[in-house]
């Protein structure tokens, strides 16, 4: 069982029910740009607080894995043994869409993890959670899918925000900010507030996305690795060929249409098909994997192929009046 991790292997144990249901539990996988980016992250953590601290912009086309990776680095930042310099604080706009207010969301963060309660906007809560995150070595927030400010919120409440973000960064917070969204989104956001142009732009990360080369091909085999199959898969050409024209995603960019690989898409096929694979018995996934779990995500299964077409019955002709 080479093609499997240590901790894969022990999941062959399961029923094949559980086992099919263990190819969807969720999986991460680092590639080279997120390398770069967590690299980058960690070495602006590293950094001493001061009056002005520095932050970080992480910018990529949606589905190509900026929110996992936010979420990753809170996990990791707060891990007994962590190699990151302090905690990160992870705040999600769209799951918080509704109750948009960056500074609240980030006080009842801090409240829940080291506190007793959500912390709220008053002075003594405000100087609570600026002594608890000195207590608790916090040095960094991850403000996730920043553009949805300019979307969702008028004049007066999108300079709050962004005011809120630059008092994250000063004397009294001390904090190293790291913002996600898209290129077209970061592009509103600076041209909205030129000082977070000039703070989030020096520093950037770019997320790219999949593509059927070398790369694509070892991520693909990664993430194998943690997929309880009892035989090795057929990774070839084909299965990558396939791979990128079911993962094919096309997005509106300045009113352009762009088309990319979404690695979140290239991950929920690979999911579907070695889950298809345990259930049929197959334990491997090959090129026509790929087709088939596409084929059922896509709402077309084989069932349906097989469907038999019945005529319309006659009715019988009314009978006529004389």
């Amino acid at each position: 069982m080479n093609h499997l991790s240590e901790r894969t292997q022990k999941l062959l144990d399961l029923p094949r029910e559980e086992r099919a249901l263990a190819c969807m539990r969720d999986v991460f996988l680092l590639h080279p740009t997120a390398m770069a980016a967590e690299q980058s992250a960690q070495r602006l953590l590293s950094l001493p607080r001061s009056t002005s601290n520095p932050g970080m912009s992480l910018i990529a086309h949606p589905g190509l894995g900026k929110s996992s990776l936010g979420q990753r680095w809170q996990k990791q930042s707060f891990l007994p043994d962590s190699q990151w310099a302090g905690k990160i604080i992870y705040i999600d706009l769209v799951k918080n869409i509704a109750n948009l207010n960056i500074t609240k969301l980030f006080l009842a963060e801090i409240g829940i993890r080291f506190y007793k309660r959500p912390l709220t906007l008053s002075y003594w809560d405000v100087a609570l959670a600026q002594s608890l995150i000195r207590e608790h070595n916090v040095r960094g927030v991850f403000i996730d899918e920043i553009p949805l400010v300019e979307q969702t919120l008028s004049v007066k409440r999108i300079n709050r925000e962004y005011g809120a973000i630059k008092g994250f960064a000063g004397p009294d917070w001390q904090l190293n900010v790291i913002l996600s969204g898209t290129a077209d989104g970061f592009g509103k956001v600076f041209e909205s507030d030129n000082t977070l142009s000039t703070r989030f732009s020096l520093r950037k990360a770019m997320l790219s996305e999949w593509k059927a080369d070398y790369e694509g091909e070892s991520f693909v085999k990664g993430y194998l690795y943690y997929m309880p199959l009892n035989q090795p898969s057929v990774v070839n050409d084909k299965l990558i060929s396939n791979l990128r024209d079911s993962a094919m995603t096309t997005v509106m960019v300045n009113r352009v249409s762009i088309s990319y690989c979404s690695r979140r898409a290239v991950v929920e096929i690979l999911r579907e098909s070695c889950r298809m694979a345990v259930e049929s018995g197959q334990e491997y996934i090959n090129a026509d994997s790929i087709l088939k779990a596409w084929n059922s995500m896509q709402g077309m299964d084989d069932a349906l192929k097989h469907l038999a077409i019945r005529p319309t019955p006659q009715q019988d002709a009314a009978p006529q009046v004389r």
